[in-house]
């Protein structure tokens, strides 16, 4: 359910057997401003937990799909997903970028962040079961939080419940998949804390794509006085995921469950294990000013075998924030609110690389010793004014330098440094008129390359191990948007979410050779529309659909393969649509029936290999019901109910043919919710 529609439920309130957490007013912070929502001069999207809640909440994938704008693909039906912002990201997707690696968008936990200095995301530690509500940005916040963040997902826990709780979730499904669960928060005083401990298993519906993961999480909120509050987090987290690789078309008709031969023959897999340790400390200065402070260390064993490679990776990601904020009265109905801060991270280890033993073992033979280090400091400011009730203006500005450091022990004339600046500005302006808001932003964005996307090709290899002709993606986003919601008497109640823009970027990164690879590409141009209606005639009845028309082409690309000038770019459909209708019946029945339907695009710059358009039928039965202790929960869904064939991502520019990950066959899960409180 979409996130817009599912705060209309709250607000429109719910039959009398139905279990509804009461209506809130949603605070987001994505602007790093604490805002309301509905001031906010910019395209953000609230995600409630209930719109996921009866999924099985293996990925993104389950909570994201009905974002406007959001273009999410599950890679094999479990855990690695691909997400796409207007386009940012569109590259994450290849032999450099598998099992939950995203490019060009920032993935916060709580406030802080889960993307690394260089722009990289891998969701080891991103769990929806403790997800009390996603906060996504769609357009472009460069400006706020620097590098890679084309869009922004914060994903928050609920620290504001009243009483001590206890939660088992229990989830199970086709191909092999459970996932079990357990959550418990405290409330003792003012004091919240949340703890979780999840293990999930999915043997996958493809030959070769098991995967596997248990993960711990805790969360406290601890008033220290009436002005400061310190939140501290902690997770630690253990997979293992093997991939099955794109086929070819003909084999992905044929046999779409084979996994591709060489993949299989190299055990190509990930084994991560990380933890993490964060702190924030939130300080009332006065009643108008506040100060905010993050700090978090992140350390990580990583082991891959990976292009006929086994790789270790030991690496520890440091890092803070401080967040500075005044309201301030002016002359008349006027306030303005100014803000500004610094942030700092950085990323560095150790880089092994041996041959591949039989049956993807590590081999004896030491390829590669290196040390790898990549940082990111930013300084931002922002101001905002709002004046006549009805008014609100915002501009910002960000300053960026983000540092690689590449040291090879074996060949040390390979060693190299570079550093990446960039000033990225944005300025808003939105008109309110009741629950109605219009708003136009003009913002900047920069991105830099990912540090295993920045190897250099041949001869170059031999000289350098920085590739000295990527440079950082530029970018300029247009946005004209609006969001409200309309009382129709008898005809219930209607919600809007809509946008229109139009983004121009220079040196977009595209892989090259499989993702062996990266070149950029001179010049992109995209423009869309994307919207989401809701439409509640009566309280127990919810209609709404989500739809994103876009336009992507490469202006000026040219390289030794060709020119590519007036081609779609690859991985971007033109169409995406989302529909649902969800029925609450007496005795805390629901019913829900939705469609998922993508159009056709391209998996390569040439536009020869052509995905498939596609449309999807899901349902789902959902039972809820309140107990003398708490509550029960229980839901059975199926997915892709008339079970179509289709292509659920491509890899960017394959070799060999080989573009097509043929997505999930008609499938089945169940899970039972208990809570005792």
């Amino acid at each position: 359910m979409h996130p817009a529609f599912t705060l209309l439920l709250m607000a429109a309130g719910a039959p009398p057997d139905t279990l509804v957490v009461p209506y809130k007013e949603y605070v987001v912070v994505g602007t790093r401003m604490s805002e309301s929502l509905q001031k906010v001069p910019s395209s953000i999207s609230v995600v409630d937990r209930r719109s996921y809640a009866d999924t099985r909440g293996i990925s993104l994938k389950d909570a994201l799909g009905g974002v406007p704008g959001l273009f999410v693909q599950s890679r094999s039906g479990g855990q690695d997903v691909r997400v796409t912002i207007r386009g940012f990201g569109a590259r994450g997707s290849g032999e450099r970028s598998n099992t939950g690696s995203m490019r060009g968008i920032r993935v916060l936990t709580d406030g802080i962040p889960v993307t690394e200095p260089d722009g990289r995301t891998s969701l080891d530690l991103v769990d929806l079961g403790m997800a009390d509500h996603i906060e996504v940005s769609r357009s472009n916040a460069s400006a706020l939080y620097g590098n890679a963040s084309g869009g922004v997902l914060d994903v928050r826990t609920d620290l504001a419940f009243g009483e001590t709780y206890l939660e088992t979730r229990e989830r199970a499904g086709s191909f092999g998949y459970h996932r079990e669960q357990g959550v418990a928060g405290l409330a003792l005083g003012a004091t919240r804390g949340t703890f979780s401990l999840l293990n999930s298993d999915f043997d996958g519906w493809r030959a070769h794509s098991k995967s596997s993961t248990t993960l711990a999480q805790g969360r406290m909120a601890i008033p220290l006085d009436e002005r400061t509050r310190l939140g501290l987090l902690v997770d630690a987290v253990t997979n293992l995921n093997r991939f099955p690789g794109p086929l070819t078309q003909a084999q992905a008709d044929s046999a779409p469950e084979q996994a591709n031969a060489g993949f299989v023959l190299r055990d190509e897999r990930r084994k991560n294990k990380v933890g993490r340790a964060g702190a924030t400390l939130d300080r009332s200065l006065s009643e108008s000013q506040t100060l905010s402070l993050v700090t978090y260390v992140e350390p990580k064993v990583l082991q891959r075998s990976e292009r006929n490679r086994f790789r270790d990776f030991n690496r520890v990601h440091v890092g803070g924030s401080a967040l500075y904020e005044a309201r301030l009265s002016l002359s008349g109905d006027a306030e303005a609110e100014v803000g500004g801060g610094v942030d700092g991270s950085w990323q560095d280890g150790s880089v092994l690389f041996y041959n591949l033993g039989p049956n993807g073992t590590r081999g004896t033979n030491l390829i590669a010793n290196k040390r790898e280090g990549a940082g990111e400091t930013g300084v931002f400011g922002q101001a905002e004014l709002e004046w006549g009730g009805h008014w609100l203006a915002r501009g910002g500005i960000r300053f960026d330098a983000v540092h690689y450091v590449s040291e090879d022990f074996i060949e040390p004339q390979l060693d190299a440094r570079k550093t990446f600046r960039r000033w990225t500005p944005k300025a808003a302006l939105s008109y309110r008129a009741g629950e109605h808001t219009v708003f136009a932003a003009l913002g900047g964005g920069v991105e830099s390359p990912a540090f295993n996307e920045i190897d250099p090709p041949a001869p170059f290899d031999t000289i350098t191990s920085l590739n000295p002709f990527l440079k950082p993606v530029r970018s300029t986003t247009y946005e004209l948007g609006a969001r409200g919601g309309l009382e129709m008497g008898k005809g219930g109640r209607l919600h809007y979410d809509t946008a229109v823009y139009l983004i121009d970027v220079t040196d977009d990164i595209v892989p090259f050779n499989g993702g062996a690879y990266f070149f950029t590409a001179g010049k992109t141009r995209r423009k869309g529309v994307e919207a989401a209606l809701g439409w509640l005639p009566t309280q127990r009845l919810n209609v709404e659909g989500t739809l994103h028309l876009s336009q992507n082409e490469y202006r000026e690309y040219e390289n030794n393969l060709g020119n590519f000038a007036g081609n779609d770019v690859a991985g971007l459909p033109k169409t995406t649509f989302r529909s649902a209708v969800r029925y609450q019946v007496p005795m805390g029945l629901s019913l829900e029936v939705g469609t998922e339907s993508v159009g056709s695009y391209f998996a390569d710059d040439a536009n020869t290999a052509k995905v498939k358009s596609y449309t999807l039928l899901n349902g789902t039965i959902g039972y809820t019901r309140a107990l003398s202790i708490g509550a029960l929960r229980a839901f059975v869904a199926g997915n892709n109910l008339t079970d179509h064939e289709y292509i659920g991502s491509a890899f960017i520019n394959g070799i060999n043919g080989e573009f097509f990950e043929p997505g999930l066959p008609q499938n089945w899960s169940g899970g039972l919710t208990l809570r005792w409180q």
